[in-house]
């Protein structure tokens, strides 16, 4: 099995000249079994160009099977411009959360309305399937064994454990840690206070995610804010490095990916951060790399270093 970055931005997409290097669509992960079979992980703006490769690949309809986090736009607004879509026979199955589901139609139908899009939803030729996962609710695309991993937010996400060709990865986007931030809370007025009721819910998602997470080889995470950043928007739903870190450490991973990054975080900053927490990985025993578009990692056996296949424009 191996994974492909499409997309590593969080928030809004940032192509420029100051993210060459890490690229600037939003997420998208693609897996690819030893035999083919693909898997789709979040559909940023990145997908874009994974579907134009799986266009070139296809030798006619094919069935695509997507695992969105949740629906926020920087984990959607790729699907409208899917090329796949637009091939008749084309089925696409997209598996969410129950309230993502449920919203998912209108979603997508909104965003392709009229007004703001040339081709309707309805008047799409694939016909898309929407699925509800829930947490720890286990089920199979084909060769992949699937676990859905309940996340810290707001208004509920949902990670994603693959265990395919003998070997496991997760993707774990987007979340907030699981002592400060509960889904529920109030952006314009911050975190809410926890109550003990709240306490014991999040203690209990950070149990269940860390023994989802146990031995698994390797795990790309939300690591959208640094630290200093993170004091200033505790309410956004996300991580930093150093929480990843503890978080895998304790699950006994293999290899940290670095993942959903700042939109404000050009390529010299990105390049610091990339430095910092390779050093801070291995004093703590675990591999950390930083995700970049065109990056593409084998998951099990021996460590082999990224490839970079077109940097900056994804891979070729």
């Amino acid at each position: 099995m191996q994974i492909t970055f499409w997309g590593v931005r969080g928030s809004y997409p940032v192509p420029g000249a100051a993210t060459v290097r890490y690229g600037g669509q939003t997420s998208c992960v693609e897996a690819r079994s030893a035999k083919g079979e693909c898997v789709i992980v979040d559909a940023g703006t990145g997908m874009r160009a994974l579907g134009n490769k799986l266009m070139r690949e296809a030798t006619g309809p094919q069935r695509y099977n997507v695992l969105l986090s949740h629906v926020h736009w920087d984990h959607i607004q790729g699907l409208p411009f899917f090329s796949p879509a637009y091939v008749p026979g084309t089925r696409i199955a997209v598996h969410a959360l129950l309230t993502a589901a449920d919203e998912l139609n209108s979603v997508i139908g909104g965003i392709t309305r009229h007004e703001f899009f040339p081709m309707p939803l309805e008047a799409v030729p694939a016909v898309f399937d929407f699925h509800q996962v829930e947490p720890g609710v286990e089920f199979d695309l084909g060769p992949f064994h699937v676990i859905p991993i309940a996340l810290n937010h707001p208004f509920g996400s949902v990670g994603y454990r693959l265990d395919c060709d003998g070997a496991s990865w997760a993707y774990i986007s987007d979340t907030a840690p699981f002592d400060q931030v509960i889904h529920k809370q109030h952006f314009l007025k911050g975190p809410e206070p926890l109550s003990a009721d709240d306490k014991v819910s999040l203690d209990a998602m950070r149990q269940a995610l860390v023994r989802r997470l146990d031995g698994v080889d390797t795990v790309v995470y939300d690591t959208h804010f640094l630290p200093e950043e993170y004091a200033r928007f505790p309410h956004y739903g996300h991580s930093t490095p150093d929480q990843a870190i503890e978080i895998c450490v304790e699950a006994r991973v293999r290899r940290l990916v670095l993942y959903h990054h700042a939109p404000s975080h050009g390529d010299d900053q990105m390049d610091q951060i990339a430095a910092t927490y390779l050093a801070k990985g291995a004093a703590a025993g675990i591999e950390v790399l930083t995700s970049f578009e065109g990056m593409t990692l084998p998951i099990g056996g021996e460590f082999d270093p990224p490839e970079r296949t077109n940097p900056g424009v994804g891979p070729a």
